[in-house]
């Protein structure tokens, strides 16, 4: 008996080897694209999300929404146009939204937090632009937060980067009867035509741009009073980019 049971070892090995080589085999075979997959997403999420994904940089604008003491955080709302003469700064190769603001605080903007709600942008993820277009600030940073986006805009008093300055309040002749007074009188429109005394410079724009059809409608607010820190949540670069995805995706 004992010869016998081993003689059945040499016999017994080579067949449970082949067995579990052939088990180890088909099961690479359907994990390795399942990892290869893995491998694509999890290096490839952040270029191919950032590059689709609208883009917000600071550029000179007139014409626009005021900012002021009583009022620091205005919501604006916009509808996404295609490029044209009158849009000439316009990045986007199909459309973009240019957000104009004035200073009306009495100090400088030396930076600015613009906020982009989920819930009023649908399917759309908002990152830094090319800040290299950018004027008054020339920092960006991009952060996931509660409903949405944060997109600040700083500036650090370098090359000529330092923020807005305040509007100030002039008297703006409009007619000929206006300029006639203003020898007069250098406090005239205030006396006598207060719809002349009006805020003069601190105006800037907010460019935003790719990903967007033409009539698209962007909706953002202009934050600057401090938020509380507790309230931000900033996840890593890979963890901001699969939520990117996630957000299409859904």
């Amino acid at each position: 008996m004992a010869s016998r049971n081993g003689s059945l070892a040499p016999r017994l090995l080579p067949n449970f080897a082949r067995k579990f080589r052939v088990c180890t085999g088909v099961l690479l075979k359907h994990v390795r694209p399942a990892l290869l997959l893995f491998a694509v997403a999890l290096f490839s999420a952040a270029a191919w999300a950032d590059g689709v994904d609208p883009k917000v940089i600071p550029i000179k604008g007139s014409g626009s929404t005021p900012i002021t003491i009583t009022s620091p955080n205005p919501t604006v709302n916009a509808q996404a146009q295609a490029p044209s003469a009158a849009n000439l700064f316009c990045l986007g190769a199909v459309a973009c939204v240019d957000d104009v603001f004035q200073n009306q605080t009495g100090k400088t903007l030396t930076s600015i937090t613009m906020f982009f709600s989920a819930s009023l942008n649908p399917g759309l993820v908002f990152s830094c632009g090319d800040m290299s277009q950018a004027v008054f600030f020339d920092n960006c940073n991009a952060s996931n937060v509660s409903g949405g986006e944060n997109i600040t805009l700083s500036a650090d008093g370098k090359n000529g980067f330092n923020g807005v300055a305040s509007a100030t309040q002039q008297c703006v002749p409009d007619s000929l009867v206006d300029i006639g007074l203003s020898l007069l009188s250098p406090n005239w429109c205030q006396k006598l035509d207060p719809d002349d005394y009006k805020f003069v410079g601190g105006e800037f724009g907010i460019e935003i741009y790719g990903d967007l059809a033409v009539g698209q409608s962007v909706t953002t607010t202009a934050i600057t009073t401090p938020e509380p820190a507790a309230g931000l949540m900033v996840f890593s670069a890979l963890a901001f980019a699969l939520l990117k995805l996630a957000r299409r995706a859904a």
